[in-house]
Protein backbone atom coordinates (compact mmCIF):
# COMPACT_ATOMS: atom_id res chain seq x y z
CA UNK A 1 0.00 0.00 0.00
CA UNK A 2 1.22 3.59 -0.48
CA UNK A 3 -0.34 7.15 0.74
CA UNK A 4 0.37 10.27 -1.14
CA UNK A 5 0.12 13.95 0.46
CA UNK A 6 -3.12 14.56 1.77
CA UNK A 7 -4.35 11.05 2.43
CA UNK A 8 -6.02 10.68 5.48
CA UNK A 9 -4.93 7.73 7.80
CA UNK A 10 -5.25 6.10 11.13
CA UNK A 11 -3.09 3.89 13.02
CA UNK A 12 -3.55 -0.30 12.47
CA UNK A 13 -3.21 -1.36 15.77
CA UNK A 14 -1.96 -4.94 14.31
CA UNK A 15 1.32 -3.55 12.82
CA UNK A 16 1.64 -0.32 14.88
CA UNK A 17 5.09 -0.17 16.54
CA UNK A 18 5.30 2.28 19.79
CA UNK A 19 7.85 5.00 19.87
CA UNK A 20 8.84 7.82 22.59
CA UNK A 21 6.96 10.02 20.27
CA UNK A 22 3.42 8.53 21.27
CA UNK A 23 3.47 10.40 24.55
CA UNK A 24 2.33 13.41 22.96
CA UNK A 25 -0.78 11.80 20.91
CA UNK A 26 1.12 10.16 18.01
CA UNK A 27 -1.38 7.89 15.92
CA UNK A 28 -4.07 8.94 17.78
CA UNK A 29 -7.15 10.06 15.84
CA UNK A 30 -6.58 11.05 12.00
CA UNK A 31 -3.32 11.99 10.53
CA UNK A 32 -3.28 14.22 6.64
CA UNK A 33 0.13 12.66 4.96
CA UNK A 34 2.03 15.58 3.97
CA UNK A 35 4.80 16.79 1.71
CA UNK A 36 8.02 16.19 3.91
CA UNK A 37 10.36 18.58 3.97
CA UNK A 38 13.11 17.16 2.62
CA UNK A 39 13.69 14.53 0.32
CA UNK A 40 13.32 10.95 1.88
CA UNK A 41 15.21 7.62 0.35
CA UNK A 42 12.94 5.68 2.80
CA UNK A 43 10.03 4.64 0.01
CA UNK A 44 8.87 2.66 3.69
CA UNK A 45 7.91 5.84 5.24
CA UNK A 46 5.39 8.88 5.13
CA UNK A 47 5.04 12.17 7.05
CA UNK A 48 1.69 12.28 8.93
CA UNK A 49 0.56 15.10 10.48
CA UNK A 50 -1.80 14.30 13.74
CA UNK A 51 -4.12 16.29 15.54
CA UNK A 52 -1.31 16.66 18.57
CA UNK A 53 1.70 16.79 15.90
CA UNK A 54 3.50 15.55 13.08
CA UNK A 55 6.18 12.27 12.73
CA UNK A 56 7.62 10.30 9.97
CA UNK A 57 5.23 6.29 10.46
CA UNK A 58 6.11 3.37 8.73
CA UNK A 59 3.43 2.91 5.51
CA UNK A 60 3.15 -0.57 7.52
CA UNK A 61 1.45 0.60 10.59
CA UNK A 62 -0.99 2.58 8.64
CA UNK A 63 -4.64 2.51 7.46
CA UNK A 64 -6.44 4.87 4.93
CA UNK A 65 -8.76 6.59 7.24
CA UNK A 66 -12.88 6.04 6.29
CA UNK A 67 -14.69 9.15 5.63
CA UNK A 68 -16.98 9.43 8.63
CA UNK A 69 -13.78 8.81 10.54
CA UNK A 70 -12.51 12.16 12.59
CA UNK A 71 -16.50 13.34 12.34
CA UNK A 72 -17.03 11.29 15.90
CA UNK A 73 -17.44 8.12 14.16
CA UNK A 74 -14.75 5.00 15.60
CA UNK A 75 -13.00 2.55 13.74
CA UNK A 76 -13.33 -1.06 16.01
CA UNK A 77 -10.01 -2.61 14.45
Amino acid sequence: MSFQPGDRVIQYPATWQPNAFDSWGRGLGVGIVVEPPFPVDDLGEVDVRWPNGRCFEPITGLLPALEQEGSGASLNC
